[in-house]
């Protein structure tokens, strides 16, 4: 018979705070509240890699059932919950004041939330590219053994994004005997700006008004659209870092989230949106982090060393994994303007059960 104390070893857990203030003979009544927060960060981070650990399992395959994109579906919706709340946590880190943190800060050096291994094994496993980080030199401030582990639990590994891209790239429904969906895509984005020419050049005469700089702007957006479909256009968008998902990947989210009022597509769509939020989650974690060092320390460094708010400003802007999914809004056309699918294409997608084209 296993007891409740033992099964989640509450003796240990609350054993593990250990004041430095106290240690110094001057306890800081506020240490205790900012130990219990970090601890939760890296036990809810465990979660959070277990989770995304999951769903990279599912997706890293030749043939993901639909059956499974549920699971997935259900566990990303989790982690969001789970980064949701840890952003929320600062709440409670700023009911401390600045002069209440000072009171033990000093106490602390070097160490710092910029030396959580486990975090940087999320961004890793995210898919955080090396040359998109603010500092190249992020591990050196952990020890060894914190940088091995890191490198064990990262290194040959998929990451969320490799997998994504993989379960996008073999997305069915997009070729279906003559038809090809990015053709008749680009067809009907070809008619939708013509269509604005013509209007905008019928205004313009109506006004008195010169068209060319309108003209010219919808020219630009017409020209960004083609880049989509044009495979050595596509390839030179990536070769300058605008573009790191495959072509293919691209074309099937774009696929997936217009027709996602599709029944088969229902469960990929929500799979996508809740990617993008996980990215945009991530990135409200270090946003919060970055305001709860502002009240806390102003422009200091921090004392792990790093240049403490703007270093984590630009974290925040800098440091995002999925933008090429959260960009492809501006790829997508009203809903009046999206070509009909083949009658055949449409039958397959109402089904239910699992079937390949």
């Amino acid at each position: 018979m296993i007891r409740y104390g033992d099964y989640l070893k509450i003796d240990q857990l609350l054993r593990a705070q250990e004041p430095e203030s106290a240690k110094h003979g001057a306890e800081a009544h506020e240490e205790m509240l900012f130990i219990i927060t970090h601890q939760t960060f890296e036990l809810w981070f465990k979660q959070v890699l277990h989770e995304v650990g999951s769903i990279i399992g599912i997706l890293d395959k030749p043939y993901v059932p639909e059956s499974d994109m549920g699971v997935v579906l259900h566990r990303l919706r989790r982690t969001n919950v789970i980064m949701e709340h840890l952003a929320k946590q600062f709440t409670l880190m700023e009911t401390m004041t600045a002069g209440q943190f000072m009171e033990f800060r000093a106490y602390l050096n070097p160490a710092s939330g910029f030396q959580s291994a486990q975090f940087r094994v999320l961004e890793r496993t995210m898919g955080l590219q090396e040359q998109r980080r603010v500092l190249r030199n992020y591990m050196d401030s952990l020890p060894p053994q914190e940088r091995a582990f890191v490198d064990e639990h990262t290194q040959g590994h998929t990451t969320l994004f490799g997998a994504v891209e993989r379960w996008l790239q073999q997305m069915p429904f997009m070729e279906y005997g003559e038809y090809a969906f990015w053709q008749q895509y680009r067809n009907a984005v070809a008619d939708m700006f013509e269509r604005d020419r013509r209007d905008t050049r019928a205004v313009a005469e109506a006004d008195g008004n010169d068209p060319a700089a309108a003209l010219e702007q919808i020219n630009k957006l017409e020209d960004g659209f083609d880049a989509m479909f044009d495979a050595s256009r596509y390839e030179g968008l990536q070769a300058q870092g605008l573009r790191r998902i495959s072509q293919r990947a691209t074309l099937a989210a774009i696929f997936i989230w217009t027709y996602r009022h599709q029944p088969l597509l229902h469960t990929p769509a929500a799979v996508l949106d809740a990617i993008v939020e996980l990215d945009s989650l991530v990135s409200l974690w270090r946003f919060r982090h970055v305001t709860m060092v502002s009240k806390m320390i102003g422009m200091r460094v921090g004392t792990g060393g790093s240049s403490g708010f703007d270093y984590l400003m630009a974290t925040t802007m800098r440091q995002r994994v999925f933008d090429d999914l959260t960009s492809l809004s501006s790829f997508l056309i009203p809903q009046a303007n999206v070509p009909q699918l083949p009658t055949e294409v449409a039958q397959r997608l109402q089904f239910v059960n699992e079937l390949r084209s």
